[in-house]
Order: structure tokens, then C-alpha cells, then sequence
């Protein structure tokens, strides 16, 4: 999950073996296995003299990625956060950074393929109220969903289709009128129904959990979410239940610096394949369907019970 490049530079440039290891160590083995974190925490190395100058060219260079997305202020103070968390030893609070850099980095990329109506309503604080109103996407499974009953196929997120995941009210029930668009301004497969049971006649916006939020971002870019997911969840694991606040120096930073740069790593590779994909075309989707299909034949070639039945 991490850059290969970027890790052997960061290897070749160490010169005493105290560097090498720890290089190793945040780089997973030069980026040749996929470890968690949390099973690693207790063979963390030992940092040497040169760690914190690395570590924070790196952050530097890291900051040009950022450049440009909406949220791009919020994710610098994040970065910053953590790294003087980890400083402090305190791994939860720089792990909750990087866990909220995430989102950040997701929620730029969305808002900025869609419609600044949602950065409206996170300056309005409208975002809670929409949410506690039913107006969600739990999962990226959703969107896929909503998008094959309403058009029939799958195609890009854009500032129109982002309405056709929304949530179908009609007109007595409008909350919301000023994220809403009138469903005649889509051609629609089939109409869509009110949650009183009459026809709707409007779309809302509809508030992405983190989960839903990241499969969309990897849709609109054309890249693969099960590996920011992964990243996700390895953080949240370390966040909950263990706490880890108060460990030694040297090792937090070690293992904060170890997840920032596998989100970095991952981040290049999506940011490279949306320069290369400017059709927005759904690699995740497409992808994730193949597998499906390739292990269901598998598992009834293989089903011994299956063969007996036939016979």
C-alpha cells in the first residue's frame, strides 16, 4: 500500500543501520508485505538521529499533494496535529489525525466532483440535521444501487447524478428545498417513491458516512477503495478500544509516521490514475463485480455436493 519508489529513496539515503531498520519498518519491508499496525506495535525499532529530519521533509514534500482541494488548510493543520501528537507520544490523538485526514481528503474530492451545496451545508452546520433526518448514505453498496434503479447502469458522479443517490421526498414532505432538485430534471428508469407511499417529487442531497464517502471518492478518481478502507480501518483499530496515549517518543512517531505514509503512498496512485482516467469511468465498480463473479464459479466447481445431486 505504500510507494515503492519513495521507500527505496528513503533507504538508500540511510547510512547508519539504526535508519535502515526503521526505514523498513514504516515502509513495510520497502512496501513487499501488508502488515497492520497493531500487530506490529510492540517490534517497533528504535528511531536514530536523523528520524525527525526525515520524517518532516517528508511531511513537507507530502503538502504539494494537497494543494488545490477544497479542504487543503484543515488537512495541513492535521498533518501538523499529528506529528506533535506523536511527538508527545500520544499515538491515539495522532492516529485520530490521520483517520480524519482521510476524510478530509475524501470530502474534498467529492464536493469538488459534485456540488458546492454540500459545502454549504457543512458551513451552515446543516449536515447533523440532514443526517438525523434520514437523509444518509450508509455505504457505497447504496450508491450503486440507487444509480442502477434510477438510470439503469453506472454512470459518472457528477453534479447532476449526485441527486439521483439522493433521497426521493414529495411535496409535502420537502425538509430541505434548497439542496433538492425537481425530479423532471432527470430522466429517470422508473419513478420513485415518497416515504408516504406517494409519487416523489423531488431529490435531496443526500450525507455519505465515511465508509460511503470513500467508495465514492475512489469512483470519481477511478481507483480501487479497498485499500483506503483498509488504512481506515487498520487506524481505527488502534484508536479503539486501546487508547495508546502515553507511549515512548520515539516509537509514535514511528508508527504515526508509518500510517501517513502509507495514506500518502495510496493517495499519489489514486491522484495518478484520475489524471489517466478523465472519463470518470467506474474502475472500482466494474472490478469489484468481476471477483464476485470469478469466486461463485469457483466455489460450485469445487462443491462436491452440488456433483452428487447431478448424478
Amino acid at each position: 500500500m505504500c510507494d515503492k519508489d519513495e521507500a527505496k529513496i528513503l533507504f538508500d539515503k540511510c547510512k547508519l543501520e539504526e535508519c535502515k531498520k526503521a526505514v523498513r519498518f514504516f515502509t513495510d519491508d520497502l512496501c513487499t508485505s501488508k502488515r497492520q499496525t497493531l500487530d506490529i506495535l510492540d517490534n517497533v525499532p528504535k528511531g536514530w538521529s536523523g528520524l525527525y529530519k526525515t520524517v518532516r521533509s517528508f511531511i513537507k514534500e507530502s503538502k504539494e499533494l494537497y494543494k488545490g482541494m477544497l479542504f487543503a488548510d484543515e488537512i495541513e493543520t492535521l498533518i501538523d496535529n499529528g506529528y506533535m501528537n506523536a511527538m508527545k507520544g500520544n499515538l491515539h490523538s495522532a492516529e485520530e489525525s490521520n483517520r480524519f485526514l482521510l476524510e478530509r481528503i475524501f470530502l474534498s474530492i467529492f464536493i469538488e466532483n459534485t456540488t458546492k451545496d454540500y459545502e454549504k451545508i457543512l458551513r451552515k452546520r446543516q449536515w447533523h440535521r440532514m443526517v438525523d433526518a434520514g437523509y444518509t448514505i450508509l455505504h457505497f453498496g447504496e450508491v450503486i444501487g440507487r444509480l442502477k434503479k434510477t438510470t439503469g447502469g453506472k454512470p459518472p458522479i457528477d453534479r447532476d447524478t449526485i441527486y439521483l443517490i439522493g433521497k426521493p421526498v414529495c411535496r409535502k414532505h420537502l425538509e430541505f428545498p434548497e439542496y433538492s432538485r425537481n425530479m423532471e430534471d432527470f430522466p429517470l428508469k422508473e419513478r420513485l417513491k415518497c416515504k408516504c407511499g406517494k409519487e416523489a417529487d423531488y431529490l435531496t442531497l443526500a450525507m455519505p458516512k465515511v465508509s460511503a464517502l470513500i467508495g465514492l471518492g475512489c469512483y470519481i478518481v477511478g481507483y480501487p477503495s479497498e485499500r483506503f478502507e483498509n488504512i481506515y480501518s487498520n487506524i481505527s483499530r488502534i484508536i479503539h478500544p486501546y487508547g495508546l496515549v502515553k507511549i515512548d517518543k520515539d516509537r509514535a512517531v514511528l508508527l504515526w509516521f508509518r500510517d501517513y505514509f502509507m495514506i500518502v503512498g495510496e493517495l499519489k496512485k489514486a491522484l495518478a490514475a484520475r489524471s489517466s482516467n478523465p472519463s470518470n469511468e467506474s474502475y472500482q465498480s466494474e472490478g469489484r463485480v468481476e471477483v464476485k463473479v470469478k469466486r461463485k464459479a469457483k466455489k460450485k466447481k469445487d462443491n462436491p455436493k452440488k456433483r452428487n445431486r447431478k448424478k
